[in-house]
């Protein structure tokens, strides 16, 4: 049987790569964070695609039966998704830049995230 938190971070790649999320990250912070086991970052066009991002990983999570808890809006340009042991962050691309999330936690190893359509991993791009 499958790892509970793997199939809740798998369920939230699919609903992230589904709505077409750009260039999603997972990183690893167990033992980094006292917070969490694991983060989500991924970039939405503007306002409208992060709210779709967000009501699809809010449905793969209620699937899954996790507690969340969120915070932001898509009006914001970032959106906190807490599953507790997987905490997902969707921005616009410029807040991402900015807040340079990826870079504050550079030690935490990356888990590859794969769209089986476009047959391509992490560094997925807006097409």
């Amino acid at each position: 049987m499958a790892d509970p938190i793997e199939e809740q971070i798998a369920s939230i790649r699919e609903a992230i790569l589904g709505r077409k999320g750009i260039d999603p990250v997972v990183l690893d912070v167990r033992g980094l964070s006292g917070v969490t086991d694991f983060f989500v970052i991924a970039s939405a066009t503007g306002a409208p695609h992060l709210k779709a991002l967000s009501a699809a990983v809010s449905r793969a999570l209620r699937a899954a039966s996790v507690r969340r808890r969120s915070a932001g809006t898509a009006e914001s340009g970032w959106v906190v998704l807490d599953g507790l042991d997987v905490v997902v962050h969707l921005m616009t691309r410029e807040l991402r830049e900015r807040y340079a999330l990826e870079a504050l936690w550079s030690d935490a190893p990356r888990l590859p995230v794969e769209d089986p359509e476009a047959g391509c991993g992490s560094e997925r791009k807006e097409g």
